[in-house]
């Protein structure tokens, strides 16, 4: 099956072929066929056709002094901890390293984040635990950012650092892919694989040892995130939600995610993937912000999460063992995918300002330049 699925491997070297053979018998073969039949090859579509916009709510609706007041209580009491998706390079940024040590006027991403922690710390008097997950391709580098810069003056130990799951790429015959360095090509499984990961590396047992109860998520890439924003988390305590997510409304023509309805089940519609001529019709544009409770983490942990297609054009080495360039298939979850099996989910719509800036790109839409101006704007650098 092996030589059935590596073509190149008579090419290689006997020490080369030892360690892809290791390497080899640790996937789940069965699992990557499946998947490469049921995700490239015969693709369920779904019925687009049906989906609908899902009630949500403002801040204007809300007692923001009580639930910001029950936020605090709970920080206090130990029972929040913040979850950040940081697997990712500042390639698009031509920033070499993790696109969380981006920085403007000496303030990088990870630093404008942890400076509200410590705020939050400084006001309970509690240090709420910070979960980061990483990827293989900037794991050891994040770390010792953080270390080089003093963990921001938080307690290192309330730091918990754990990697993003892996899929193999595969070729267009559903071949395995080997890389430069003749080893079996591997991606991040995408950020629907934060869950498996957390359960994987122990940090979701962590988190319930240490009594959290409630878990804030947000993306490492958007500037002005408030980071453990009491008004969502309070108001998913007070509903005693599984899922409560943070939306903004589109502007026209945003290519944003849309929170909707999908054959009557919570989901993420891409923008691209909305009913022609209904594009502007839903206005819960998704910005990665989402509280969790502890039982829905463990729950969906155990879940088989569907994976998507995505066709890159991928470094990896062809029959000769010379490297090039080209389309390859890699597979990704998607943590939205989880909402289907919530049963209690709320929305909150807030106004962009101040509250979502992403950086994306070098120059024009959600770059340097407009993530600057907004930090600035919110006083923040």
């Amino acid at each position: 099956m092996m030589k059935a699925m590596i073509p190149q491997y008579d090419k290689l070297e006997r020490n080369e072929q030892e360690e892809v053979e290791h390497q080899f018998q640790s996937l789940d073969t069965d699992e990557i066929k499946e998947v490469f039949k049921e995700v490239y090859q015969n693709p369920t579509p779904v019925d687009m056709g049906n989906i609908t916009e899902i009630p949500y709510t403002t801040p204007e609706e809300l007692d923001e002094h009580m639930l910001h007041e029950m936020t605090l209580d709970a920080m206090a009491d130990g029972q929040v901890g913040v979850l950040l998706m940081a697997g990712g390079q500042g390639t698009r940024l031509e920033h070499t390293g993790p696109k969380g040590t981006f920085s403007f006027d000496g303030h990088s991403l990870f630093e404008l984040q942890a400076k509200q922690l410590k705020a939050f710390q400084e006001e309970v008097n509690v240090s709420v635990p910070w979960f980061i997950m990483t990827s293989d391709i900037n794991h050891e580098e994040t770390k010792q950012f953080f270390s080089t810069h003093n963990h921001f003056d938080l307690e290192a130990d309330n730091i918990h650092f754990f990697k993003q799951e892996h899929f193999p790429a595969l070729s267009k015959d559903g071949e395995l892919l080997l890389d430069a360095d003749r080893n079996i090509l591997v991606t991040p499984n995408g950020n629907g694989g934060i869950f498996s990961a957390l359960k994987h590396s122990g940090m979701l047992e962590h988190m319930k040892e240490l009594g959290i109860r409630h878990v804030f998520m947000n993306n490492v890439d958007n500037v002005v995130v408030k980071v453990a924003d009491p008004l969502l988390v309070g108001l998913h305590i007070q509903n005693d939600n599984e899922v409560t997510s943070k939306s903004i409304e589109p502007r026209p023509g945003e290519s944003v995610g849309r929170l909707c309805l999908v054959e009557d089940q919570k989901s993420v519609v891409e923008y691209t993937e909305l009913p022609e001529g209904q594009e502007e019709k839903f206005k819960n544009g998704n910005i990665g912000i989402h509280v969790f409770n502890i039982e829905f983490l463990e729950k969906v942990a155990d879940v088989k999460m569907p994976y998507h297609l995505a066709l890159k054009k991928l470094e990896h080495l062809d029959d000769d063992l010379k490297i090039i360039k080209a389309e390859a298939l890699k597979f990704e979850k998607f943590y939205f995918d989880a909402f289907q099996i919530a049963n209690t989910h709320m929305t909150l719509q807030v106004d962009r300002t101040g509250e979502f800036s992403p950086l994306k790109n070098k120059i024009g839409k959600d770059s340097v330049e407009t993530a600057r101006r907004d930090l600035m704007d919110e006083g923040l650098i």
